[in-house]
């Protein structure tokens, strides 16, 4: 999907919270945030994850009965709700103080395909809370980063539905990989930092 004028006008806008927001340092948003308000997000939604586990549930029917291109564009989907709605819709909410205007943030960051824009932000978080760099998280064998494959998947989702492109076994068998890496090794993580578990059904709890 190309970065077209809705996509400048989006990030102008957050650029332009942001600099409201922290006006002269603006790289202390995310040293502002403690662990204790995200926690406590995930404390009172305990459940915000349940939409990219039961993506995943989907993603292992569709793979069973061989629908490769489904399986990339389920896996891609769930990565990004992994990403987004688990990881970022948290994070906007503890940054932003009025709480209608992180509602707006997140509709809006949650609404767009893709994570692209946000990296940096996760990146932070995941260096601030799980003390690890995010660029250096790679599945064993892979020759670039989780997060970079996770990108893999989405260009590869895209090129499915926008130019009706085939894929193998093999690249449904990857996407599937990545997309349970990034809950392993990105998403799981983050919560064991803040004392937080998984459940059945996708559920958060304290561990």
């Amino acid at each position: 999907m190309s970065y077209d004028e809705r996509d400048a006008a989006m990030d102008e806008m957050y650029a332009r919270i942001s600099d409201e927001l922290y006006p002269e340092h603006r790289e202390q948003a995310v040293g502002e945030f403690t662990a204790e308000r995200l926690r406590s997000f995930y404390l009172d939604n305990p459940m915000v994850m349940r939409p990219a586990v039961e993506v995943l549930q989907e993603v292992k029917r569709l793979h069973a009965n061989g629908h490769s291109e489904a399986v990339v564009v389920f896996c891609a989907t769930a990565i990004e709700l992994f990403l987004k709605a688990t990881v970022l819709q948290p994070i906007v909410y503890g940054l932003v103080h009025s709480p209608a205007l992180a509602a707006v943030l997140v509709k809006h960051a949650v609404g767009q395909a893709g994570f692209a824009r946000y990296r940096d932000l996760l990146s932070r978080m995941f260096r601030e809370l799980a003390d690890l760099d995010l660029s250096g998280v790679a599945r064993a064998g892979a020759t670039v980063s989780l997060i970079d494959e996770g990108g893999l998947v989405q260009s590869l989702r895209n090129d499915i539905i926008h130019k009706g492109q085939r894929c193998s076994l093999d690249e449904a068998n990857d996407a599937i990989e990545v997309t349970v890496a990034v809950y392993n090794e990105i998403v799981l993580p983050i919560l064991a930092s803040l004392g937080l578990t998984v459940v059945g059904k996708g559920r958060i709890e304290p561990s």
